[in-house]
């Protein structure tokens, strides 16, 4: 069962203004209408396929000359399966890790999605209705395990947070983002202090500058990137989707953020979600009727941005002078993490084909690594693959969150080797970060004073208690032998 103490009443899952439900959206967005291309649904043989960016690059391409001098050819694109990779048991065992469980309550989402593939237009993924957040946590994770268990018995520390996606340490501040907040948490006194916008919603990353002046936030909920400066919590510089392109949905409607904007497309005949106060909207634009799901957003020097849209396939850059976009790489499934390597080049994870993407320095792929046979599959056959994020840990070795195998992978690129870690399946994992040993004993020293404890236990029944700072009791979450909570207020 689900208990609560000392909790004020949760909002309801949707606002009266405006009413998020499919029976107040317009027509055409309650029922996924798709007015470009409407489908039946999604084949394996389409989450199969390589991208038309890859496949071009699949092909050998001749050199040609231009006055005497050899035009170097494109790269071509190495397709690798890890089922083919050497089996490494040692693999990373003297590696530590910082990882997010955005919940609990995996196996529901599971279910939500496998009721989505009947719904029309099943391949714009995401849930199409708002809802309250729910509680997760952060744990630090040794890797010399082959399994993480639901008590946490390996984790050298473990705190609960509402609904947290990502982590970032610079020097004595962690900031922590999840939800609709953003903290900056101080490691030697553990004073909290809040990072603020009206249009943070859904905040999947965050990323301290190298200098640690400015910390960059991703709002998955409004489609924005929004940087602060990490000293006074002002903005210095936001970017918003909607406003560059990217306000059209895969269901065919616009979400817009003026009035002139959404008249002007309501006069040609457009169904139009205007969201000119993001007050209205607790919980951000549900994933499926948003226009980009914007999932992450990394520096790339000091003037430009890595960004990744989800519902596009798309990994660009945003110029922070003018704000112009330049594309990495399309074609995708629902990418994540768009992401500079340790060595030069950057990464990307396309999520519903199960791929680890490179891209040299130029912004050319080069190189795939595809999870689709490896064994140990306990999600529905008919879902997708779905690689969450993927995070190198030091130069060449990768952390890869597999939802669909409820497994970390860990992978040398360079060596092509791995080891996989299973956890269970009903933590809805979703980044990895890296952290020193310090940072990690300064915060594993913060729990149970200015972060809340969380337990976990097993009995004839799965366990999570969540606390406060103070001690007392959040809420407990009680799932059958199956990984579901009966007393489940969510759709998850």
């Amino acid at each position: 069962m689900m208990k609560t103490q000392s909790k004020p009443k949760l909002p309801s899952l949707v606002h009266d203004e405006p009413n998020l439900s499919a029976a107040n959206l317009p027509r055409s967005i309650a029922e996924g209408e798709n007015r470009e291309s409407p489908r039946a649904g999604l084949s394996s043989k389409k989450l199969g396929q390589n991208s038309a960016l890859t496949k071009r690059l699949s092909s050998k391409r001749s050199s040609r000359l231009f006055g005497g001098t050899v035009v170097q050819k494109e790269p071509v694109l190495s397709s690798e399966q890890m089922i083919g990779y050497e089996y490494d048991p040692n693999l990373a065992r003297d590696e530590k890790i910082v990882v997010t469980v955005k919940t609990t309550l995996q196996v529901h989402k599971n279910d939500r999605q496998e009721e989505q593939m009947k719904k029309p237009s099943p391949d714009v993924f995401g849930r199409d209705a708002a809802r309250h957040y729910v509680r997760g946590f952060v744990a630090a994770l040794p890797l010399d395990h082959d399994r993480f268990h639901w008590s946490l018995a390996e984790s050298e520390w473990a705190f609960s947070a509402l609904e947290p996606y990502a982590v970032d340490v610079c020097g004595d501040k962690m900031a922590l983002c999840g939800a609709n907040y953003v903290k900056l948490i101080s490691l030697v006194t553990g004073e909290v202090t809040p990072v603020s916008h009206p249009w943070l919603s859904q905040c999947h990353t965050v990323q301290f500058s190298t200098d640690g002046n400015r910390l960059l936030v991703a709002s998955s909920g409004f489609d924005a990137v929004v940087e602060f400066d990490s000293n006074n919590q002002k903005v210095v510089w936001e970017w918003f989707a909607w406003d560059h392109g990217y306000d059209r949905s895969k269901l065919g409607h616009y979400v817009v953020r003026t009035a002139e904007r959404s008249d002007a497309l309501k006069a040609m005949g457009h169904e139009v979600l205007l969201v000119d106060d993001p007050r209205k909207y607790e919980f951000g634009i549900p994933t499926r009727i948003s226009p980009a799901h914007l999932n992450s957003a990394y520096c790339d020097g000091d003037e430009s941005i890595l960004v990744t849209l989800f519902h596009q396939g798309n990994g660009i850059i945003v110029d922070k002078a003018s704000g112009n976009v330049r594309e990495v790489i399309g074609g995708l499934m629902n990418p994540h993490k768009l992401s500079r390597r340790h060595g030069g080049g950057y990464f990307i994870s396309d999520s519903r084909r199960g791929k680890l993407i490179f891209v040299d320095a130029k912004l050319r792929p080069f190189r795939e690594i595809t999870l689709a046979a490896m064994p140990g599959n306990e999600r529905p056959d008919r879902l997708s693959e779905f690689l969450q994020n993927s995070t190198e840990l030091k130069k060449d070795l990768f952390a890869c969150v597999d939802i669909h195998r409820n497994t970390l992978w860990l992978v040398n690129v360079q060596r092509r080797s791995y080891r996989g870690i299973k956890f269970p399946v009903e933590w809805s994992m979703h980044d990895v970060a890296s952290l020193n040993q310090s940072h990690q004993t300064q915060i594993g020293s913060l729990v149970g004073t200015a972060l809340g404890r969380v337990e976990a236990s097993v009995q004839d029944r799965k366990v999570i208690r969540h606390f406060f700072p103070d001690g007392r009791e959040i809420t407990t979450l009680t799932l059958d032998e199956h990984g579901r909570c009966n007393e489940l207020d969510v759709q998850m």
